[in-house]
């Protein structure tokens, strides 16, 4: 008996500690003092490991430092024993969609408004977390949900204008927009969001306008002097934007807009080192950051087998609104010279086969193809370029994935493999080949474009893709059971110098 009254007496105490503990954690949290609130909170898990309030709000504040896969397993833990708090449920969407986990991040926040169907702010974030995944039709019923509920709540208007674009509804979402700034009352932050929309899809003038009017507004604010150097940089004003940028990290260092976009600018132009640093920076704030992982390896001379696959959705979701402009800038021709390839050794018979391509995009490749084809699949990692690619109506079946996705039960059934500026996210292309010859029917045709590099097998540019040596592809594609039957030196893009590539032709061998 003695035994069990000290453990209930420890017991208690351990709950008093952890009440306590959560108390001054708040207090921290309501002075932004975050690294005490997270020391408070972290001390009261280790009293009550199983305490939800206390996994609760120590995932919170680990999510907002930006370290989102210990903020989702906090969370998720917190949420087995208290799953039916909206609040919780909110964070945890918040966190699974930061880590990359759409579908997970929907199905919570659709749990928030079961519990709580009053709560505005979670049909706006799963707003954005339907319009992340293509699925435009769910993203504007929540939006406006959420406007319904919350008729004075700017931000819902701004991501509904998002969508409205994204949807070539124009008129509608510049009068989305206009409502959201005539609510949003001259607030940075609303001429922030409204600007960074303008951005996406081309706007660059009206977003530095608002950009402008933010800094203004809110001169040692971090954010607006990050986006305007966006919109400078975009606008090809590099001084500008570097100055823009550097602004922002003397009021903030862990800006992770600043630090990414300097990084770029700094590779761009050629300054590596800085460039490097900057990457090093971000993933020092966020230490999950693919975007950053990636660039610190491209600038700093390292070749790792292949990018991320959170790099690639993150860099073609952001992308897709202006993909199909920007290729046509830099005199892109890979998907007709491809076609054009294939046609020549299949000769002037006509063609009906079953086409598989890869990381389609928003669909190119796909309508150079379409003529020849019998059945024709799309698959992308980016859930944005899947749904731009659906609006031209070309494809028999479309899917968000990854390669090996798309290749899973066509043993042996397809007439032609085509992957237009794919490779170039890939460097060692062993798996790939071998999964494609797979797929492949005998004297299938698997056709491609590359980056070049003479130098040994695979690098990795400070660009951030990969480019790959005749040699390498040649070996690669042999001990897969394939042939080249056709090459040709190319110009894959002006970016902004000639970047010089081939289209490849391979063929599966008996």
């Amino acid at each position: 008996m003695g035994v069990n009254t000290d453990t209930n007496k420890d017991e208690q105490q351990a709950d008093t500690d952890a009440a306590r503990l959560i108390r001054e954690g708040d207090e921290y949290l309501r002075q932004s003092r975050g690294t005490e609130a997270e020391s408070c909170f972290r001390k009261a898990v280790e009293c009550c490991p199983h305490d939800s309030r206390a996994l609760h709000r120590l995932g919170f504040v680990v999510f907002l430092r930006g370290d989102t896969h210990e903020a989702v397993e906090l969370l998720l833990q917190s949420a087995s024993r208290r799953g039916d708090d909206p609040t919780l449920c909110g964070h945890l969407a918040s966190a699974l969609m930061a880590s990359g986990r759409l579908h997970e991040a929907i199905e919570s926040w659709q749990r928030a408004v079961e519990l709580a169907p009053d709560y505005a702010a979670a049909y706006e974030k799963l707003g954005d977390a339907h319009l992340a995944n293509g699925d435009t039709e769910a993203s504007e019923a929540a939006y406006r949900k959420s406007i319904e509920l919350l008729p004075d709540g700017a931000r819902a208007l701004v991501g509904l204008g998002r969508m409205l674009y994204f949807s070539d509804r124009n008129q509608e979402a510049e009068d989305a927009l206009r409502r959201a700034l005539e609510l949003g009352q001259g607030a940075a932050d609303i001429g922030i969001l409204v600007g960074t929309v303008l951005l996406e899809v081309g706007g660059l003038d009206a977003a530095l306008e608002l950009f402008d009017a933010a800094v203004n507004a809110e001169p040692d604010e971090a954010q607006g002097h990050a986006s305007r150097g966006l919109a400078l940089h975009w606008l090809g004003r590099l001084d500008e934007a570097e100055s823009a940028y550097r602004r922002a990290l003397n009021h903030d260092s862990r800006s992770q807009l600043a630090l990414k976009h300097l990084g770029v600018l700094l590779q761009e132009r050629n300054q590596l080192g800085g460039a490097a640093e900057c990457f090093k920076n971000l993933l020092e704030v966020n230490p999950n950051d693919d975007v950053a992982r990636h660039m610190l390896a491209a600038t700093s001379g390292k070749s790792p087998s292949s990018a991320p696959a959170g790099y690639v959705t993150r860099l073609f979701d952001d992308y897709a609104d202006r993909f199909d402009a920007h290729l046509g800038s830099i005199d892109y021709h890979a998907p007709t010279l491809m076609r054009d390839a294939v046609l020549a050794i299949a000769g002037g018979k006509a063609l009906a086969w079953r086409i598989l391509d890869l990381g389609c995009g928003t669909g190119l490749c796909g309508e150079a193809v379409r003529p020849i084809a019998s059945f024709l699949i799309g698959v992308d990692l980016s859930a944005r370029m899947i749904a731009k690619a659906r609006e031209r109506k070309i494809y028999d079946s479309l899917m968000v994935g990854k390669i090996e996705d798309a290749l899973e039960g066509e043993e042996q059934s397809l007439d032609l493999i085509i992957a237009g500026d794919v490779f170039t996210y890939v460097g060692d292309l062993g798996d790939v080949f071998a999964g494609c010859a797979s797929a492949l029917r005998t004297g299938a045709l698997m056709a491609f474009s590359i980056e070049s590099t003479t130098n040994g097998t695979y690098q990795l540019c400070p660009t951030g893709r990969y480019a790959h040596s005749s040699q390498y592809v040649n070996a690669t594609a042999d001990a897969s059971g394939l042939s080249v039957v056709n090459r040709q030196d190319i110009t894959v893009r002006n970016d902004p110098v000639p970047i010089p590539g081939e289209i490849v032709v391979l063929s599966k061998r008996a």
